[in-house]
């Protein structure tokens, strides 16, 4: 129990944080507060109890976690596949070239499928996607390609 009551701890103070900035309208903000009443009761924590904070934000976990989980290790991409994956993002940039945009995005898969650790495969089927009007997935992409380079600056580009 103690690790919940720590994970629990540190959702508290998330929200105490978030309840004390001026991004959320009053409704919001007393919701938060609701929500934090309602995990101090149920889980018998209290503001006191700092002796379960963590050293690291909750945001830095989340972060750290996303990117552990959701990439593969270098490792884990084949030289073979990475040469097959550079070929796939060749052939999705001829289709984007002649504006067979859903072929496009089948290369740019197919290329992730061989190495998911390329963000220029993510923000080129970004792009693919765009121009399908699938801007949701779109986003996503970027946001793939952010988490494997935060400093790819054409994903951001592409993103917004």
């Amino acid at each position: 129990m103690s690790s919940v009551k720590r994970l629990v701890y540190a959702v508290i103070h998330f929200l105490r944080e978030q309840s004390q900035t001026d991004t959320f309208t009053p409704d919001e903000q007393e919701s938060l507060e609701v929500a934090i009443q309602c995990l101090e009761t149920v889980f018998k924590i209290t503001l006191e109890d700092s002796h379960l904070a963590s050293s690291q934000h909750l945001i830095e976990m989340f972060t750290n976690s996303i990117q552990k989980n959701d990439m593969l290790p270098l490792s884990h991409s084949l030289p073979e596949g990475v040469v097959k994956a550079d070929q796939l993002k060749d052939e999705g940039n001829n289709h984007m070239k002649e504006e067979n945009y859903g072929a496009a995005v089948d290369c740019y898969t197919r290329a992730i499928e061989l190495d998911p650790n390329n963000a220029v495969y993510y923000c080129n089927r970004a792009a693919a996607q765009s121009k399908l009007n699938n801007f949701r997935e779109a986003i996503k992409d970027c946001e793939s390609a952010i988490a494997i380079d935060p400093k790819y600056s054409k994903a951001y580009g592409r993103m917004g």
